[in-house]
């Protein structure tokens, strides 16, 4: 049981650090968007739009020109375990007892054990009424590993049974990307309920990094007291750059003077285009007989790894409609709402509806406060808190977003971001 048990610890040892300690990034909220849950689009201000409406850019505000020095969003994410749990069975030398196992085991879900990360930074971004000019990154990861391919170095072959690992899926991509955003008044064109209506326009040039996903897997492993019938199938592909571009579409409006609502849709239009070092991998394992587990190495067997290089490829963008409002209840206090519809499963998007609600509030001018929930999408079920100060010329925001009601060491993600910015 000892050689089991170290087996299960440093397969589940490493699956945890990589979702807890990530590489990639992708969709960046900007510290009052996560502290609100995503609920402030129709409220958000000149360098806040990153990635969301470009038609705000036009409103006339306080401010209208900003300087943003760094925005930083880091989520990583997790479908079982927690740092607390992580702690308890993984790092201290104990042997692992059957309870154990069986508590670990249970706490895996059916598709399998699954890691998805979110990291993002907006190293320079600059906006005057009604442009605005950013530089950042963008990317995302996740990997699926089958709750099958678990079970047997759990159990091993005590039992005769069949393991699949056809659920077995990950993609990762990472591109700097270069923003150009421009927003246009059109209010003599609107009803007169309309104090103000801008329409907007987002281009983005990408320059990809890396790229790496599994294309089909399948397989299973046949068990019997003593011996095991093996046959697994894998495809995956990577490139180590390439280069794509995006075009997001919004429409903001004022009405009556207390409500502001905003529809835009990202990457309408968008590709990218990988043609750096590709490659497409393909491993075969096939046992052609069985064998005895007490001599592994009397496996006879056909087993096969090969790399080919390939010419370019294309991957989408995520693609996603989002239509939001606000309503202005005190000059103080703001109740913001939001419904984001996922377009495709390109790159970690989901196309299950995300439905979010937020306030911000102010006690005094220079600290504001913000809540916020989330339901659907990625995020499942997540509140938001967050806090500003704000010195008229420069603000700094913090935004933390809690999944699932599981609080800090016993939460199985973390997600946070920050931003400051001078403004004149």
């Amino acid at each position: 049981m000892k050689k089991m048990n170290d087996k299960i610890i440093l397969v589940l040892s490493l699956f945890i650090l990589v979702c807890y300690f990530p590489s990639s990034a992708q969709d960046l909220y900007n510290a009052r968007s996560l502290g609100m849950a995503g609920s402030n689009i129709a409220i958000q201000e000149g360098n806040e739009y990153i990635g969301a409406n470009p038609a705000v850019l036009a409103y006339p505000r306080d401010f209208n020109f900003e300087l943003l020095l760094l925005g930083a969003h880091a989520m990583v994410n997790n479908n079982s375990f927690s740092l607390t749990e992580y702690d308890r069975y993984f790092t201290t030398g104990d042997s692992l007892t059957s309870n154990d196992i069986n508590d670990l085991f249970g706490k895996i879900p059916e598709k399998g054990l699954r890691g998805d990360v979110n990291l993002g930074a907006r190293l320079l971004a600059i906006y005057s009424r009604p442009f605005s000019l950013t530089l950042g990154g963008v990317g995302n990861g996740f990997l699926n590993f089958p709750k099958d391919a678990l079970e047997f170095p759990f159990y091993g072959n005590a039992t005769v049974n069949e393991y699949k690992l056809d659920d077995l899926d990950a993609e990762a991509w990472a591109a700097a990307s270069l923003d150009f955003a421009i927003a246009f008044p059109v209010t003599q064109w609107t009803p007169v309920e309309f104090d103000f209506v801008s329409v907007g326009i987002t281009a983005k040039y990408l320059v990809g990094f890396q790229y790496f996903a599994i294309e089909k897997a399948r397989g299973k492993i046949l068990t019997t007291d003593d011996y095991i019938l093996a046959d697994s199938y894998l495809r995956s592909r990577r490139s180590e750059g390439g280069s794509g571009y995006g075009l997001d579409l919004g429409v903001f409006g004022i009405y009556e003077k207390k409500w502001s609502i905003s529809l835009h849709l990202n990457n309408v239009f968008g590709e990218m285009y990988w043609s750096k070092n590709n490659e497409l991998f393909i491993s075969i394992f096939e046992s052609d007989s069985l064998f005895n587990l007490s001599n592994i190495n009397s496996l006879s067997r056909v087993s096969e790894d090969t790399t080919y290089s390939v010419g370019r490829f294309r991957s989408g963008l995520p693609r996603k409609a989002t239509v939001a409002g606000a309503y202005q209840y005190l000059p103080n206090l703001v109740f913001t709402a939001a419904y984001q519809q996922g377009l495709n499963k390109t790159l970690g998007n989901s196309t299950v509806p995300q439905v979010s609600i937020g306030v911000e509030y102010s006690p005094i001018s220079v600290f504001p406060l913000r809540a916020g929930m989330a339901a659907g999408g990625n995020l499942g079920f997540a509140l938001g808190f967050g806090l500003g100060i704000d010195l008229k010329y420069w603000q700094l925001n913090f935004g933390y977003l809690n999944h699932n009601f599981r609080w800090f060491r016993n939460a199985r993600s973390v997600d946070i971001a920050f931003s400051t910015q001078f403004r004149f």
